[in-house]
């Protein structure tokens, strides 16, 4: 599972860091194509990941989990080459949308059979492991995309996108190991703490407002570094510096345990995430904008980890608690393109700040709930002794 994790992580690394890339040196799309673009994939990959787990039961007689992953490979795998069918940017539009939708299937099933059957502890550091693979593939995405940038003919980046069929192929060759179904099918479901619920209700308000300023900045980076007249070949190793401090987080989360059912963890989360936006966004220097990147990355791993750990804990691995995690993600890349949007039509800058921080806005309220709730509750308790 961790190699089909690595080599599929690919694809959603060229699908949501990547692709304003290839969007803005091969087909000139203007901010306002590419957000939209952007919007169109985090629709599609949103409603596609929230149906997964009511499809796969619906076909359980026909369709088990590995047998599902294995269309998921040969669909993604057969649309890869439109890409370098014509010179429109139709085949790639094909492809993007196409494997939104298999990667949003495939994500809650890969994460029922990390998580199944584990302890807290095991799910802890099987996480730590899988987040580790998937986050240091979608880094290198960009680090190997870097040479693509200003090639011409078949070595230019869409050559990445094409890359999506051998690994494919490669999936469905491993996947032939893996069991029909995730353990938990066969488990008791252990007891969580209580409060690993309230986190969960309040990482998952922090989860798709994070992935809200990924989907904003994704599409804004080619953009902003060309304003900053960075260079094509520099542009996707310093936009990896946020996805690199993702993962080193990841992996220091999934070594420690002190963080587990403390509220101030997915508030250092959001801080870190929000200043390190703010920096990117708003001071015009290379200096600030590497800091905010790193900033950035750190705070989001934060969450993603904390998220995606009381999601499986509390859903004991069940494939809807990836599903609804994953959906989550989608949804976050939805708003944020379409604020990006927004506010490029009303005339950017502060306009598009000013619609990310509303939203941000929003989604704090049901983040703050659960915390609130939970210390109204201990006042009472201490009030009743």
């Amino acid at each position: 599972m961790l190699w089909l994790t690595i080599l599929n992580s690919f694809a959603t690394g060229i699908l949501w860091n990547g692709l304003g890339f290839i969007t803005d040196s091969v087909y000139r799309f203007t901010e306002t194509e590419t957000y939209t673009l952007f919007i169109a994939t985090g629709t599609a990959y949103t409603l596609t990941a929230f149906l997964t787990g009511s499809v796969l039961r619906r076909f359980a007689s026909r369709l088990n989990a590995r047998r599902a992953m294995q269309w998921i490979f040969i669909i993604q795998g057969a649309f890869a080459p439109l890409v370098y069918v014509g010179t429109s940017s139709t085949g790639l539009l094909a492809v993007a949308m196409v494997t939104s939708m298999t990667g949003a299937a495939l994500w809650p099933v890969v994460e029922s059979y990390i998580a199944a059957g584990r302890s807290a502890d095991e799910v802890r550091k099987t996480l730590g492991i899988w987040c580790i693979a998937w986050m240091g593939s979608v880094t290198g995405v960009l680090l190997l995309m870097a040479p693509l940038q200003g090639g011409s003919g078949w070595f230019d980046p869409r050559l990445s996108v094409f890359s999506i069929l051998p690994l494919s192929a490669l999936s469905l060759w491993i996947i032939r190991s893996v069991p029909d179904h995730p353990e938990h099918h066969h488990a008791e479901p252990e007891a969580h703490d209580p409060r690993d619920r309230a986190l969960l209700a309040s990482a998952r308000a922090l989860l798709p407002a994070s992935y809200l300023l990924v989907g904003a900045l994704s599409p804004l980076m080619p953009y902003l570094l060309e304003r900053m007249s960075v260079s094509a070949h520099s542009q996707t190793p310093l936009t990896a510096t946020w996805l690199g401090l993702r993962t080193m987080t990841a992996a220091a989360l999934s070594m420690l345990a002190f963080w587990h059912g403390r509220w101030g963890t997915l508030l250092l989360g959001a801080v870190l995430l929000a200043g390190g936006f703010a920096l990117v966004v708003g001071v015009p220097s290379l200096f600030a904008i590497t800091i905010g990147l790193a900033l950035f990355g750190v705070g989001h791993g934060i969450i993603y980890y904390a998220a995606i750990y009381y999601a499986l804990r509390v859903g004991n691995a069940a494939v809807d608690a990836g599903g609804v995690h994953e959906a989550l993600i989608g949804l976050g890349y939805v708003l944020g393109p379409l604020a990006g949007l927004l506010g490029h039509l009303l005339g950017g800058g502060g306009w598009t700040v000013a619609l990310l921080w509303t939203l941000l806005g929003l989604f704090a309220v049901p983040a703050m709930l659960p915390w609130w709730r939970e210390r109204r509750e201990h006042r009472k308790a201490l009030q009743a002794r």
